[in-house]
């Protein structure tokens, strides 16, 4: 597969094919990044940290995602806001600090899973599984249960899950970097059964919280 040279976004965040990140673009080198990406008609690569911080020396891990761009609010001190959704997964073959950004040249990594039927059976008990917890999560917060379905393709429906679930990035990062939908798919499910116990006894437990009383006096 024909790899290429992209210039690397290192972040405290992972960001997945099919979802949106907003980015807060201040630092020059970065600034001179996006500058480059426009001008050269190329999107850049969000990689997540492994080690070091965002605003010095930083190690990402070899799994990312490319970002393209949809939106750009240029201020007027040269600090850009951008908004950008990724697209295809890839591995780090090698880094070069030739310019004042990393680089990386990449390989696109092409989204395995092989049993159809066995997919589509996932993908549903998945989907099930994922609006009850997103329900869960609202009737926590006093909202009204949401009626919209899941997606029901099944990459999409991984990605979006791994984006809505709270987890710590390296933990995010391990479903980024899974090779094939149907593993992923099954470590979400076995996530989601887990939060749902949880979300479960916290529902139950403020539903009997007694009421705050407030004196008048």
């Amino acid at each position: 597969m024909p790899r290429q040279w992209l210039p690397l976004f290192p972040l405290n965040a992972v960001l997945f094919p099919h979802m949106a990140l907003p980015l807060h673009i201040f630092e020059p080198r970065y600034r001179q990044m996006i500058g480059d990406c426009l001008e050269e008609g190329h999107s850049f690569g969000v990689v997540a940290i492994r080690e070091g911080t965002e605003t010095g020396p930083a190690t990402p891990y070899e799994v990312g995602t490319l970002a393209k761009i949809v939106r750009i609010d240029r201020l007027d001190d040269g600090r850009m806001n951008l908004l950008v959704m990724g697209a295809s997964r890839f591995e780090i073959v090698k880094t070069a600090d030739d310019r004042p950004y990393l680089r990386g040249q990449i390989r696109i990594i092409p989204e395995a899973g092989d049993d159809l039927d066995e997919t589509a059976r996932l993908t549903e008990s998945t989907a099930l599984t994922f609006r009850q917890y997103s329900n869960l999560l609202r009737e926590l917060v006093g909202r009204q249960p949401d009626d919209a379905e899941p997606p029901m393709e099944p990459e999409l429906l991984s990605y979006l899950i791994a984006a809505a679930l709270n987890l710590q990035v390296p933990e995010k990062q391990s479903l980024l970097a899974e090779p094939r939908t149907d593993a992923r798919l099954t470590l979400e499910l076995r996530m989601l059964r887990k939060e749902i116990v949880l979300l479960k006894q916290m529902v139950a437990h403020a539903g009997t919280a007694a009421p705050v009383r407030t004196s008048l006096n």
